[in-house]
């Protein structure tokens, strides 16, 4: 297993597309803190209004959305307050890319039939695949963090914390990781599942970028039908990330614990049994 580790983790930085994605990673950072600083000048004293004017539009739509924590003016702005909306997700679709071309190039290149006849196990190679994904996961998202904190503090200071300041950030910032360590299972279990790049990169995007989207408009006919709130896309990961970005108490910390857990097992579980079933070709 080590050695299956060691290996992707070689092949991997050999890639063009592993930097590409770092570089973007890094300007993405910055481009979100320039971009915030940019829109509540441009906005002025005007911010809070609108962003009441949104929650209410939201609100109307059948979508609770709490405005809480977000700041109300340019004055407000601190990288303190910011901190944890850098972790939530700002890297998901990187990953998704990545891990496509990671692994769907193993396919696509026969290289992963090569590795299997080296007398590993198929769960061995999964694993690793997985590890790798998860390690990069990390890295990006600690990336995305360091660069954003550090453009913030020169612009807006870092503001002033309190005593349990760090704890909280460290708990809520560990949950954060899980989940996006939740994500890279997911983009492994498909990438496996359906062994090309093209393919693979297609579905992981797809699942990202509308699962919430179909889950939201499912709530909102529920609600109509049911005649009370439905709640569904609070057990996706992307909502989860979302809520710990704001003020959670502690039934949101559990349930972003239980998602995390959640969806890095279970579809590392059907990744596995699917890999061990079927041949390679």
């Amino acid at each position: 297993m080590k050695s299956l580790v060691k290996c992707d983790i070689y092949k991997l930085k050999k890639s063009r597309y592993f930097w590409i994605c770092l570089i973007i990673s890094v300007l993405l950072a910055a481009a979100t803190v320039f971009l915030l600083d940019f829109t509540y000048k441009l906005a002025g004293e005007n911010m809070e209004a609108q962003i009441e004017q949104q929650q209410a539009a939201m609100e109307e739509s059948g979508l609770s959305v709490s405005a809480e924590g977000i700041p109300k003016n340019y004055d407000n702005l601190s990288t303190s307050a910011q901190l944890m909306t850098f972790f939530a997700g700002n890297t998901t679709l990187i990953m998704a890319v990545l891990i496509s071309l990671f692994v769907g190039s193993e396919f696509n290149q026969g290289t992963i039939k090569n590795i299997a006849s080296r007398n590993y196990s198929r769960s061995a190679i999964y694993l690793s695949k997985l590890i790798v994904g998860i390690l990069v996961s990390i890295l990006y998202t600690l990336l995305f963090v360091l660069t954003a904190a550090l453009i913030a503090s020169v612009l807006w200071g870092f503001g002033d914390v309190s005593s349990d300041f760090w704890i909280h950030t460290l708990q809520r910032g560990a949950l954060e990781l899980l989940l996006g360590a939740a994500y890279a299972s997911l983009f492994v279990m498909f990438s496996i599942l359906i062994r090309q790049n093209g393919g693979s990169l297609a579905v992981n995007i797809c699942f990202l970028e509308f699962t919430s989207l179909i889950l939201s408009l499912a709530e909102m006919a529920a609600g109509k039908l049911l005649g009370h709130s439905v709640s569904l896309a609070q057990y996706l990961p992307d909502m989860n990330m979302s809520i710990l970005a704001q003020n959670p108490d502690q039934g949101d910390l559990l349930r972003a614990l239980a998602v995390g857990i959640c969806f890095l097992v279970l579809p590392a579980f059907i990744g596995i049994w699917s890999f061990n079933k079927r041949d390679i070709k």
